[in-house]
């Protein structure tokens, strides 16, 4: 038997006065009728856009200001996740039947499929930090490889834990609280699980993070069927909530440096991208953060 020491905690993000000029960039891919934008390295950022009905992926070089339309061969549709270096990661899917698959794609060419030992090819992958991939299984199960070894991990804090970000050794995702049927967020760091959630937040969404930046997405309670979400920025120590100019909804989804990437639900409903840069925290008036330790405890497994 090995003994494991979980440090638990539980950031509750404080809302004061917030105040900064925030430069929004509207993206969109040209000719679509919605567009996603998911991940960010540098000057490549990459997502999906709907054109004709048909979901597909692309990146694009802000520099060179060069496309790649990206569609994986025998794939109905193509959700590219994140980015880091010439490595992409993303979902790919078949309508009928309907099934999902993780990917690779290296240089814009050469797509590679995940295939777990364990749970086959029913996960996904939702980011990207070097060799190092991390996404989520069929069965609720983070995972992390590196293309050889897998591993799983389930929240010690509820069931259906995804990973979503990567960044070092350190890890962002959500799990589900059985308790109240809602999403919630944490970073893991090597054995420690830390709370994420956004204070009076019904749900917490960390979606990315970069060195010790998160971004991600929480909900107040609203009425059903169509809650609105907004956005945040943690830099580690302070909190920005980011509402993208006339958005019925904000999700930020990917993050390098200070720089921010994600979608907005217009008023009609149109899915639009956002590059949003954000000015050091220390400019701005920000959402100050408490740190609050829950509980400390050790597990054993076998």
């Amino acid at each position: 038997m090995k003994s494991f020491l979980f440090l638990l905690f539980s950031l509750f993000f404080l809302q004061l006065k917030a105040s900064a000029q925030l430069n929004w960039q509207t993206f969109n891919v040209p000719g679509a009728s919605s567009t996603w934008i998911d991940g960010i390295d540098g000057n490549t950022i990459v997502g999906s856009f709907e054109e004709n009905g048909i979901l597909k992926g692309f990146s694009y070089n802000r520099l060179s200001e060069t496309w790649s339309i990206l569609q994986a061969p025998g794939y109905d549709w193509t959700l590219p996740l994140a980015i880091s270096g010439n490595t992409i990661v993303g979902s790919v899917g078949l309508h009928t039947p309907y099934s999902r698959n993780g990917f690779t794609l290296q240089n814009n060419s050469t797509w590679s499929f995940l295939n777990s030992p364990d749970h086959g090819t029913e996960l996904e992958a939702k980011g990207v930090d070097g060799s190092y991939i991390v996404g989520g299984t069929a069965i609720g199960l983070g995972f992390i490889s590196d293309g050889n070894s897998w591993s799983y991990y389930n929240s010690p804090f509820g069931e259906r834990t995804s990973f979503e970000g990567i960044s070092g050794s350190t890890i962002v995702g959500t799990y589900f609280n059985t308790s109240d049927y809602l999403t919630r967020g944490f970073i893991k760091n090597d054995s420690s699980w830390t709370l994420l959630d956004v204070a009076e937040a019904v749900e917490t969404l960390p979606r990315d993070i970069d060195g010790n930046h998160i971004v991600g997405q929480y909900r107040m309670a609203d009425s059903e069927p169509t809650p609105t979400y907004r956005s945040f920025f943690y830099d580690g120590t302070s909190l920005i909530y980011l509402d993208a100019p006339s958005a019925e909804s904000t999700y930020a989804w990917g993050i390098d440096g200070n720089t921010i990437v994600g979608s907005f639900n217009d008023s009609t409903g149109v899915s639009q991208g956002f590059i949003l840069t954000v000015t050091e925290p220390s400019a701005l008036s920000l959402l100050a953060v408490g740190l609050g330790v829950l509980f400390r405890r050790s597990r054993k497994r076998d």
